[in-house]
């Protein structure tokens, strides 16, 4: 063998090696493969674990109502278990008829030292409401009750002690009930308020039963919240001698009112007399109305506790009362503002009574009596911490009957000093009363006086 021909059939032999034994990759690209099983849907994506649904929960379509309040720990209800016992009720939850406490947060700006409703339930709600007024002072000798005087001398006097019930029997219903406490020697009824109120909207009314006429914005507000200790010296003279013709003081009947906008009209038709048992003694009636026009809201009190901008308020009124014995007719005007603590109000009343018989008397009088009153006052409130100040001062002056010339002609001036707690809840008051008879015998019967009232 020669070295050219081992050299070729060296490397034949190594060819023939190769194509005979090809590599192992080579042999699996050349084999087609098989196609690889799929798995199914169930292997891919296994089910998640069961979990329970949450506490509480129900299928779609059935009401989900909350669990009764019982007894249980919040712990106890924070665990998700739906036999865990529920959640207490709120701080100061309480069951639908239940009182009401006060919240701590009234205080002296409130208005009163409760809150209202003190019960409730369902539209039924109740108030609890009374006040006391406790006179005391001295008196000048000739000071008499009956001519209007506050005392008959000196020493104490409980001007009022009055208790009430006040609230909703329906949604648009509301009762009112008070009685006054102390003796009938106090010149009034035991009973002073007794009626219902139908609101069938917010500004129109229909009253029935025992109280106030809409007749004179001065015996319209209560005597609780006056700024002097009581109402201009008539009203305490026709009350204690049961001669109505400038007060019309309460009465039983109807009242229907309403309000459109700034103005506001109420009329009534009552016995006129001032007893509410004894019924109608006449073959007439009293008939009242008053009209009255606005500027933002005046408000119950005289004085100005809410300090607020400019309010004013103007009335008209007029009555016709078929007594048993006469026919008295008597009208008036009255007109109040407040603005930032400042308080003015003033009014003038006219009343006349004719006989039904028309007698003669001696000295060719006809019986008639004819008698007017004018009153003014003004007060400054002021703040000084928790406790509310203010001064006041009033002019009143009274013609008992313009045919004569007495001592039934007089003027009054009183000054006086309030001190307001919690509003008109608690109020100490001090005046200096002077009064001077325009004709007749002079009178000594200036008086000073204080008053502590409690209201509530």
């Amino acid at each position: 063998m020669t070295p050219r021909t081992g050299f070729f059939g060296f490397w034949g032999l190594l060819a023939l090696a190769l194509f005979a034994f090809p590599p192992a990759q080579g042999r699996a690209d050349d084999t087609p493969a098989t196609p690889e099983k799929k798995k199914p849907a169930e292997e891919e994506n296994p089910p998640p674990p069961d979990v329970p649904p949450p506490a509480n929960w129900k299928p779609a379509g059935v009401v989900n109502t909350p669990p009764a309040p019982v007894e249980g720990t919040r712990d106890e209800a924070a665990t998700g278990d739906p036999n865990a016992p529920a959640a207490p009720p709120p701080e100061g939850w309480k069951k639908a008829g239940e009182i009401i406490e006060p919240p701590v947060e009234i205080g002296p700006d409130g208005k009163t030292v409760y809150a209202k409703p003190m019960f409730i339930r369902g539209d039924f709600t109740l108030n609890f409401h009374g006040r006391v007024q406790l006179l005391g002072g001295v008196v000048g000798a000739d000071s008499i009750i009956e001519n209007g005087d506050l005392m008959n001398r000196d020493g104490f006097r409980l001007v009022r002690a009055r208790m009430g019930l006040e609230g909703h029997v329906l949604k648009n219903v509301e009762y009112e009930l008070e009685a006054e406490l102390i003796d009938k020697e106090s010149g009034g009824n035991a009973l002073s308020e007794a009626h219902l109120t139908y609101r069938p909207v917010p500004y129109a009314y229909v009253r029935a039963g025992a109280g106030k006429p809409p007749f004179s914005r001065l015996l319209l507000a209560s005597s609780g919240s006056l700024q002097f200790m009581d109402r201009p010296l008539w009203v305490t003279m026709e009350r204690a001698t049961d001669t109505l013709m400038l007060d019309l003081d309460r009465q039983v009947g109807i009242t229907v009112g309403g309000r459109l906008g700034p103005f506001g009209v109420d009329v009534g038709a009552y016995n006129g007399l001032p007893n509410f048992s004894v019924g109608n003694l006449s073959d007439g009636l009293l008939y009242v109305v008053r009209l009255t026009g606005n500027l933002g809201e005046i408000g119950r009190t005289e004085a100005d506790h809410e300090r607020g901008c400019l309010r004013l308020m103007a009335g008209l009124n007029g009555y016709v009362n078929d007594a048993p014995a006469s026919q008295i007719r008597g009208a008036g005007a009255d007109v109040s503002l407040k603005w930032k603590g400042l308080s003015f109000y003033a009014e003038a009343l006219w009343a006349k009574s004719v006989p039904q018989a028309a007698p003669s008397l001696p000295g060719g009088s006809t019986g008639e009596t004819e008698r007017w009153g004018m009153v003014a006052q003004a007060g400054y409130l002021m703040p000084v911490s928790s406790i509310e100040l203010e001064a006041a001062v009033r002019f009143a002056i009274l013609d008992d009957n313009v045919h004569l010339d007495n001592e039934g002609d007089v003027w009054t001036l009183n000054a006086g000093l309030n001190a307001y707690f919690y509003g008109e809840a608690f109020k100490l008051m001090l005046n200096y009363i002077h009064r001077q008879e325009r004709y007749g015998v002079e009178l000594d019967n200036d008086a000073v006086l204080g008053l502590v009232q409690v209201k509530f």
